[in-house]
């Protein structure tokens, strides 16, 4: 009997185990993938024509294309009065997502293409601009942006080394608490920059 009800439970326990997930098989037409396209930048505001988008350490700086003005949209300014003046260059926004679990307490963003601005509190706090669909349309006053040698970068700015950063090839352009920090794609003078950013960030050092 002991034998008979053994064997009855180990039936059982076979019974429920899942199937197991079925292996595709693999593609024999030996053609090459290929990658989607990436979307081009929609960069459609009212205002997209006449003004230009300059990164800064102390927000985003709004240049006039005719005049050459300039305009300052600092940190700490509304959530919206941010997220209007670049919709009116950037078109509008992508979408908005929240982290909790950021260093620096809960934070929102609102991402339109590459740039992501970041909010604390309904205030502008922050911005990311990633290596996507409209990098190329944002750049310091000095020319530096997403794709820019690190050689070339330190033709016109001072280029400061962040040591043992846990982000990968971290700098900061010049010293100070108002900088733009970065990240180059890898060691030596021909790596290019991949991210650049100011003000406060999500980032899990």
């Amino acid at each position: 009997m002991r034998k008979w009800t053994t064997f009855a439970m180990l039936a059982l326990f076979a019974a429920c185990k899942p199937a197991a997930d079925k292996v595709p098989a693999p593609d024999s037409s030996g053609a090459d993938p290929v990658a989607p396209a990436v979307p081009e930048a929609k960069n459609d505001g009212s205002n997209a024509a006449t003004t230009a988008v300059s990164l800064d350490g102390e927000g985003l700086r709004f240049i006039d294309k005719v005049s050459g003005k300039t305009s300052l949209l600092a940190f700490g300014v509304p959530r919206a009065q941010a997220e209007t003046a670049l919709a009116n260059v950037a078109g509008k926004e992508d979408d908005r997502s929240t982290n909790e679990e950021c260093g620096a307490g809960t934070m929102e963003f609102t991402r339109y293409d590459a740039m992501t601005l970041n909010f604390q509190n309904g205030k502008f706090v922050g911005w990311f601009l990633g290596n996507g669909p409209g990098a190329a349309t944002y750049s310091t006053m000095s020319g530096i942006g997403i794709g820019s040698t690190r050689a070339k970068a330190k033709e016109s700015v001072s280029i400061v080394e962040v040591e043992d950063s846990t982000l990968g090839e971290e700098f900061s352009i010049g010293t100070g608490e108002n900088v733009i920090g970065g990240m180059f794609a890898a060691p030596g003078d021909a790596a290019k920059i991949e991210a650049l950013f100011a003000g406060a960030n999500c980032f899990f050092r």
